[in-house]
């Protein structure tokens, strides 16, 4: 396992990390790894950091990330309390299979994990000393000095460092701050809610061949995953109007009763054990892809506060994880403090044309797997059910075949 062990004189002392999410978290723990020090700061408390609706996916291209991070601790921990994934695919919603993959078909050894999103946090959190990250700040503004970035806070702080990264999601302050705005302007709505939540598996009847499944309606689907320790997290989609809420219907548990009732098992025994108070609905957005720039000078963006996609994937976050990983490396690998807003600019250049094929990519199968179409869904489980699983394979090479490395 390839880890940064050698002495580098980094391009940059310090760095400034506004967010403390996936992507966040990872850029702090890669500055540690490159003898870079590292403050982060985060607007919520502690025990909001630390928690988070559903499920979430790390794929293989971003748990190579974690192969090479703090020694190979964090990937060990993650597999240690998350769930491999295994065998699994896509299905109708009658339960006919339509795509399955596997590590063995796929010739993987390792697909990737599945985690509770509390737990993520809480491992990534872990992995840092104490004193790293600082709850409840929020970023105010910031404003660059002739050898760095002074950053200022709502309660009248402030800090200083060589560069300040804007970590803070969707709705990203710093981005606004670049921008010259007070806030960003509302992103774009995706034409469909999602409601997620977690259930035991020792109270339904899963088919143990599967880690995870998601099944495809007509305008809806329901999807399931394995996060470890008996856990599975659940996530379904509807294509409905922006902000709506389910008391017409007594709440979250009943509407996806209404929605869900005609489809296969498991979905009708998933919904019997669910409890209403711990499902949580939101609407799914995004935003237009930046193109080569989106950032200036000594502050830059990444995972989600540069370019949100939609879930279809589950790759939100694994772009924010490579985004850590490829901007620590970039820096590490510069020693003249001059070049910083050169290799910054870099940076994005060279990330702009993956993460902008992942944005236009989760659209499409987004669009795919929420036809509203008769027909086009009829078609769609025809073309899907026709091809084989290495041709459809085939089609991700590009995403999944990332290789992350310390070397230059």
């Amino acid at each position: 396992m390839q880890t940064l062990e050698k002495t580098i004189k980094p391009s940059v002392s310090k760095v400034i990390v506004i967010g403390s999410g996936i992507g966040g978290l990872t850029l702090a723990r890669a500055c540690l790894d490159a003898n870079i020090e590292v403050e982060v700061y985060e607007k919520r408390q502690l025990d909001a950091m630390l928690s988070g609706p559903g499920g979430i996916f790390i794929q293989r291209n971003a748990i190579r990330v974690y192969q090479l991070l703090w020694l190979g601790k964090i990937y060990q921990r993650f597999y240690s309390q998350g769930g491999k994934i295994l065998k699994g695919g896509f299905s109708s919603k009658d339960g006919t299979p339509l795509y399955i993959n596997s590590p063995e078909f796929a010739g993987e050894e390792n697909l990737g994990v599945c985690l509770e999103r509390g737990e993520l946090q809480q491992i990534l959190y872990e992995a840092l000393p104490p004193g790293i990250v600082r709850t409840g700040m929020t970023f105010e503004k910031f404003e660059e000095t002739e050898n760095g970035v002074r950053v200022y806070f709502q309660d009248g702080s402030t800090t200083t460092g060589d560069i300040l990264v804007g970590a803070d999601g969707l709705y990203s302050r710093v981005r606004a701050s670049l921008e010259g705005k007070e806030r960003l302007e509302q992103p774009i709505y995706s034409g469909t809610c999602c409601w997620r939540g977690f259930f035991n598996a020792s109270t339904v009847p899963l088919n143990q061949e599967y880690s995870w499944m998601e099944f495809w309606g007509r305008g809806n689907r329901f999807g399931y995953f394995d996060v470890g320790k008996g856990q599975f997290s659940f996530y379904a989609f509807i294509n409905t109007e922006q902000g709506g809420n389910d008391d017409s219907v007594g709440g979250s548990l009943n509407a996806l009763k209404l929605i869900f009732s005609d489809y296969a098992e498991p979905v009708p025994s998933i919904l019997k054990v669910l409890e209403n108070e711990r499902i949580y609905r939101d609407d799914i957005f995004d935003r237009q892809p930046l193109g080569n720039c989106w950032g200036q000078g000594r502050v830059t963006l990444i995972g989600d506060a540069a370019h949100p996609v939609q879930p279809n994937l589950g790759q939100g976050g694994c772009m924010a994880i490579e985004d850590a990983f490829e901007l620590v490396k970039l820096l590490s690998h510069q020693a003249n403090p001059d070049q910083v807003a050169l290799l910054l600019r870099q940076f994005e250049s060279s990330r702009s044309n993956r993460v902008t094929r992942v944005f236009t990519t989760s659209r499409q199968v987004g669009q795919l797997g929420q036809s509203n179409s008769a027909v086009g869904c009829f078609l769609r489980n025809w073309i899907y059910k026709l091809t084989p699983t290495w041709l459809a394979d085939l089609q991700f090479r590009w995403l999944f075949d990332y290789q992350p490395t310390w070397e230059k």
